[in-house]
């Protein structure tokens, strides 16, 4: 028989102890020797990272690149292909599911002082209002909101609208009155308007371009709505925002 070295049964001693100890053993610390008890693997650092396993995901249905869905599956995307965007992935055991923030907002908002003197119903866009462009993750709410004041002496309609510049169409939109006239010494009316819808038809993955455009009419004065975020930013103002 042949006898093992006095190193060799060091060896097996030390295989033969954790074989008997490794289910006792319930917690694994990393960068720390204890532990959270509810934690299978605790990693703990001030200054660095868990790097999670990078993959490129062909859509939410498609388990590929692994073999088949694994619920509780977490992975990083770092990709953007058919309805899947670069982020954190969780799979729920039948399809990839975006780890994201409830709802991100796309927005552009007027930085200067503008008037609406389009005749209805003639639309112009909104002179130092840039577009929204942005990439469709689902079906999104659109957002529209304004207030303004209007010339003296005026009762006047003041109508904004989204058209969606990629597809050439009207999304919807809103109209508001702007009524200050009299016989006396006239007055300066402020306006507000609101408008949200539900946009459909997108194709997750494309980019679309939105534009807010504006036209005004009216029975007597001045037909003019005034915007000034610029001069009055506390008060008047123009958005439009994408709500995902």
């Amino acid at each position: 028989m042949k006898m093992l070295s006095p190193a060799g049964a060091v060896r097996l001693f030390a295989i033969f102890f954790l074989l008997l100890t490794a289910p006792a053993i319930s917690q694994v610390g990393i960068g720390t020797t204890s532990p959270d008890s509810d934690a299978v693997l605790d990693v703990t650092s001030s200054d660095k990272g868990a790097l999670l396993p990078r993959m490129n995901l062909t859509n939410t249905t498609s388990a590929a690149p692994l073999s088949a869905h694994v619920a509780g599956m977490l992975v990083y995307n770092q990709v953007t292909a058919n309805d899947v965007f670069p982020g954190y992935y969780f799979n729920n055991g039948s399809k990839w599911i975006r780890a994201e923030d409830d709802a991100p907002v796309d927005s552009v908002t007027l930085g200067t002082n503008t008037t609406v003197t389009s005749a209805y119903p003639t639309y112009a866009s909104i002179t130092g209002m840039g577009d929204l462009t942005f990439t469709a993750r689902k079906s999104s709410v659109f957002v529209i909101t304004a207030s303004g004041s209007g010339f003296s002496g005026s009762m006047a309609l003041v109508t904004l609208r989204v058209r969606n510049v990629t597809s050439g169409t009207v999304v919807g939109g809103t109209v508001n009155k702007i009524q200050n006239f009299d016989f006396f010494t006239g007055t300066i009316t402020t306006w507000s308007a609101s408008f949200s819808k539900l946009l459909t038809g997108l194709t997750v993955g494309t980019t679309y371009t939105l534009r807010v455009e504006g036209a005004v009419s009216g029975i007597a004065g001045t037909f003019t709505a005034v915007i000034q975020p610029a001069s009055l930013p506390d008060a008047e103002h123009l958005t439009l925002s994408v709500i995902h």
